[in-house]
């Protein structure tokens, strides 16, 4: 089964002092609504914004946002941020992509040499976005991390592909046709995960509806905790808590506990002993030397979330 980097981590949360981390306590519907994720399955139709002004008149919760645009026929993961759990969604923007795309030739192509041109767009690519696209069009590298066909049928080729975020499946597909000399575009498009949030555990506008109007909130918004797994996570003890509310770094010895996989300059996911997200900071130290360190910047704080 294909997954993502993160995925493929070896995860395990290293102790620098003698603690214990306890289970994130549940949040009241209340405190979901003012910070709390949607994953929204986006119906085919609507842009990423009137998606978002449908979770708004639904919720009540005038504060919201999404993660990563899909053009209006794209369907699947869109997540939709309540309050505060926005700031959050920036870490959902640049988290790795799985999408599910269907393939139209304009003029028949041998299996074999169709599969050659998916190994060749594999890997390490370069890409210039779109004419329509939010950001400039100059060449960038970005990474597909696999690109699987599931099926050919006439000149129809459905494919999975798992990549790097700000890559453009529609470009991807028309770069491809043009290295085999044809014209292919894109005629469907499905965002089946973004970072942690999968397609299987979205909710429907509908469902979403039905929720509210049932009371199961609780059902249909995660807390954000839930949706930074694909970040390296370090614990703080409480007398940095109050230090870092106010947006100050964390020191070596304000750390508590940290998860293996952490390297200098990844971006970090910053929780209290309760479990609670505190922060969002990038790591000036591997996860070792947070270990072997009593004194030292240890992540500087990109934005605080509480």
């Amino acid at each position: 089964m294909n997954t993502l980097p993160f995925e493929q981590v070896k995860r395990k949360l290293l102790f620098k002092r003698k603690v214990t981390i306890l289970d994130l306590k549940p949040r009241t519907p209340e405190q979901l609504l003012n910070f709390g994720i949607i994953n929204v399955d986006k119906p085919s139709g609507p842009k990423s914004i009137h998606v978002v002004n449908e979770v708004r008149a639904i919720t009540g919760q005038q504060k919201c946002g999404h993660a990563g645009t899909l053009d209006p026929i794209t369907t699947g993961v869109l997540p939709v941020g309540l309050g505060k759990a926005l700031k959050v969604l920036p870490t959902l923007s640049v988290a790795g992509k799985v999408y599910k795309a269907t393939m139209k030739l304009h003029a028949a192509v041998e299996k074999e040499r169709l599969e050659e041109a998916f190994k060749k767009f594999t890997g390490k690519i370069i890409q210039t976005p779109p004419r329509v696209s939010a950001v400039a069009r100059r060449p960038r590298e970005r990474e597909i991390y696999w690109a699987e066909i599931e099926s050919i049928k006439d000149r129809t080729v459905v494919f999975e592909m798992g990549c790097q975020h700000g890559t453009y499946v529609r470009k991807w597909i028309s770069d491809l046709g043009q290295s085999l000399g044809i014209v292919a575009h894109m005629s469907a498009l499905v965002r089946l995960q973004a970072g942690p949030l999968k397609l299987k555990d979205s909710v429907t506008l509908e469902k979403l509806k039905e929720a509210f109007e049932k009371e199961n909130v609780e059902k249909v918004i995660l807390p954000p905790e839930k949706c930074v797994q694909h970040l390296p996570q370090v614990y703080v003890d409480e007398g940095t808590k109050d230090y870092l509310s106010h947006g100050s770094p964390v020191f070596a010895p304000g750390i508590v506990a940290l998860t293996s996989e952490l390297k200098k300059g990844d971006t970090v996911a910053i929780f209290d002993t309760h479990s609670n997200i505190m922060a969002i900071g990038i790591a000036e130290m591997d996860a070792e030397e947070i270990l072997a360190a009593k004194k030292g910047l240890a992540i500087k704080t990109d934005f605080v979330v509480v």
